[in-house]
């Protein structure tokens, strides 16, 4: 409970605007929520903004191995005034059915994220983001952080943007230990589960790359500090519109931890190639 007040309290204090009076970071508030109103009566830019897309993706391979895959990934940004929200929610399965030695594999992972930016100004502004993983085959039954923190753009033009964050938050992290003769466990037996939870910094940054009218770049990279567990988490997208409102779109993602459980690996990859329509 001490190091959730910690974190809270330090949030606070790097979000506050009167500790950052100069604007040299943060902007000045006051002088920017007077342009805002002032720029609303102008040219109605308070309107608000909607943004949507939904992704898919499926591959079917067969002959001595049948394999199967789909991913899918759903997209949702809101933005007015000073406020910008937005969240995606992504699944990916798989299955692998080896005809020669009779074995099949499944593999599903399922991640979530919602955040929320207050504005201060045109480049800074204070977040807060809620992120959930369960990856089956990881390890862990689910992990989930939540951080609070502050960030600033440091490029912002019409081809490239660059966002930096920085801030601070908990993690929870559930592993359940299975027997290795799951028939040993009896019906009422509960499987042995451990939910660890720990303080951690979260350091963040995006970078966006407008190559031409149709095609676009986006790298995202966040670092997870904990006491722990360190979590580095890479997304590299590379999309290419082919008609209105529909493009092709290939990413290569991955995350590393510094502690996982026996017998899984540290660092888990996925390539995907899908087709996005965006609203």
């Amino acid at each position: 409970m001490k190091d959730l007040k910690i974190i809270f309290v330090a949030a606070a204090l790097f979000s506050s605007p009167s500790l950052l009076a100069d604007g040299f970071f943060m902007g000045k508030p006051g002088t920017t929520g007077e342009e805002s109103s002032a720029d609303c009566e102008v040219d109605g830019t308070c309107e608000a903004k909607w943004e949507a897309s939904i992704e898919f993706g499926y591959v079917a391979v067969s002959g001595n191995k049948e394999t199967d895959s789909l991913n899918g990934r759903f997209s949702l940004n809101y933005e007015i005034e000073k406020w910008r929200h937005g969240g995606y929610l992504a699944t990916q399965s798989s299955s692998s059915d080896d005809k020669i030695n009779n074995v099949q594999t499944d593999a599903r992972k399922l991640n979530a994220q919602v955040k929320s930016d207050y504005k201060y100004s045109d480049k800074a502004y204070a977040f807060g983001i809620l992120d959930y993983d369960d990856t089956q085959d990881s390890g862990f039954d689910y992990q989930s952080s939540v951080a609070f923190g502050g960030g600033y753009s440091f490029i912002k033009n019409d081809d490239h943007s660059l966002d930096a964050e920085l801030g601070f938050g908990t993690r929870e992290s559930k592993t359940s230990y299975q027997p290795d003769d799951p028939s040993t466990v009896g019906v009422n037996e509960e499987v042995l589960s451990v939910t660890n939870s720990e303080t951690i910094s979260r350091i963040a940054g995006l970078y966006k790359w407008q190559i031409s009218k149709t095609a676009n770049f986006e790298q995202k990279l966040s670092v997870e500090l904990g006491e722990d567990n360190d979590v580095t988490k890479s997304e590299s997208s590379l999309s290419a519109e082919i008609v209105e409102n529909l493009a092709l779109k290939v990413s290569y993602s991955a995350k590393h931890q510094s502690e996982v459980p026996i017998g899984n690996e540290d660092t888990e990859t996925v390539s995907s190639f899908t087709v996005v329509y965006s609203f």
